[in-house]
Parts: C-alpha cells; structure tokens; sequence
C-alpha cells in the first residue's frame, strides 16, 4: 500500500471501492504516508474499506507543522485537500484528535463535509484529562516513560494492562512532532458555542467510562448539534468504545442514509 503527500504537509492513503470516506485518525506516533504507511494505518484503511464498502481516504496530520499550529489551521489545511481532491462535499469520520479537527472542519468550512461522525470527540475535553495528555507528552520529550499516564487516559481493566505494556515497548521511540503539536492545540480548545452552526448529518459516539471525553461532554455536543444522534457506549473508555460491536452497524446505518 502506497501514500502520497497532500498539501500543507498532509499526507494520505487510500483503500477499497465504493462512495468515499475520509478518515481523520486519532492521536498516534504519527507518520508521512507518502514515506511509508505504518502496518497499522494500512491495516486500518483496508479493514474500515471492507466493512463499511467504502473509498477510504485515511489523512494524516503533517508529521512537522509550522510553530503554533491550532485546530483552525489543521482544519484549514484538510479543507484545501478535500476540496482538491473531491470537488464536492464529502462524509468525514473523525476518531479522538481526528474528531476535533473533523468538527473544526465542519464549522469553519461546512462546504467540505457532507456527513460528519465524531467518534470518542466533542466540542471540547476535559480539563484534568487534557492536562494529563500534556504531562504524557512533556515525559515522553524528556524521554521518560508516559505508559501509567497514557493507560489511565484511554483505558481500564485487563485492557490497560496491555496498553501500559505496549506504551512500554514504544519508550524511546519519539512521538513525531506534530503529534504533540496535535496535543498542545487542543489544550483550551472549546467550539460549543458554535455548535449550532452545524448544518450536515451528524454521529457522535463515546463511551460512559471515557476519561478524555465524558459522557457529559459527548451528550452536550450531540445536543448542541442540530438533529445530531447520540450513541454512547455503556462501560467503554477512549480506546474500547472504538471496539464496541455496536459501533461499526451505527455508523454503516447513518452513512446509508440519504444526506440532506
């Protein structure tokens, strides 16, 4: 599987037939696509583009942005590419840091998307948690180990267990830097207030034991959102919500229906 690079840094991979759908990732080590596409990202890619029998278009965040980026800037930058790319509006998927931008997106250039779904994402975060995000970043910096921080954010149970354990082995392995500018971007970071300017389709999904996105956070942007439907995943956290078997026929159902 083979990437290219977009403008602004972006870069991109593609899999599968059918209408398109672009997918904005969450927060991850990060990578140039157009390099080389991670065994994960590709696997990603061609596991959504079976299951949803979708053209999927996964976008990556530029691995080395300009000082000071925000989300208005990445959202800016995703606009200029989808607009080049598809000449036309077109459904949006967003997971976690993906999601934030794919909102940014909607609001700020509401002719690229015709269908938005923000998966474990909301109009903003919360506070301690994102504190905690920054904290993770700065011990990962200074080359010391995040996995107790990073495992309590997105997991609990037997499952953070094995995240502390692969957040372990990638000690040493340094997060490229705009995954960490994705980080300090999102600190105060708050668009509720505009949350009814939103005028497209829209899925938001979030588990109830989420510490990055509550479930308060996740039912005030559903609610915020004209006509927007709400799933929230009972007993899931950041990382199991994604894994939830409900998730998967919710979003195939609403990315079915007509977009008005």
């Amino acid at each position: 599987m083979r990437g290219e690079r977009l403008n602004d840094g972006l870069s991109a991979v593609a899999a599968g037939e059918g209408p398109p759908l672009v997918v904005l990732p969450g927060l991850g080590r990060g990578a140039d696509l157009s390099v080389r596409v991670p065994r994960p990202a590709a696997w990603s890619t061609s596991a959504l583009a079976t299951g949803f029998g979708r053209r999927v278009h996964l976008v990556h965040r530029p691995v080395r942005p300009p000082p000071g980026m925000t989300i208005a800037d990445l959202a800016g930058w995703h606009a200029t590419a989808l607009a080049g790319r598809f000449g036309e509006p077109v459904d949006v998927m967003g997971t976690s840091g993906g999601g934030i931008t794919a909102l940014q997106l909607a609001l700020d250039h509401p002719g690229t998307v015709r269908r938005l779904v923000l998966c474990v994402a909301a109009s903003r975060g919360d506070e301690q948690g994102l504190r905690e995000l920054l904290r993770m970043v700065e011990l990962e910096r200074e080359g010391r180990s995040a996995a107790r921080i990073g495992s309590r954010l997105v997991a609990h149970g037997a499952l953070r267990l094995l995240v502390l354990t692969a957040f372990g082995l990638s000690r040493g392995r340094p997060r490229e830097p705009g995954e960490a500018a994705l980080v300090e971007a999102v600190q105060g970071w708050d668009v509720t207030g505009r949350l009814g300017e939103i005028g497209v389709p829209t899925l938001v999904v979030g588990g109830t034991r989420d510490r990055l996105v509550p479930p308060g956070l996740v039912r005030a942007t559903a609610s915020g959102v004209p006509g927007a439907r709400l799933l929230l995943l009972p007993g899931r956290s950041h990382a199991t919500a994604l894994f939830d078997p409900r998730m998967k026929p919710a979003i195939e159902a609403f990315l079915a229906e007509p977009a008005a």
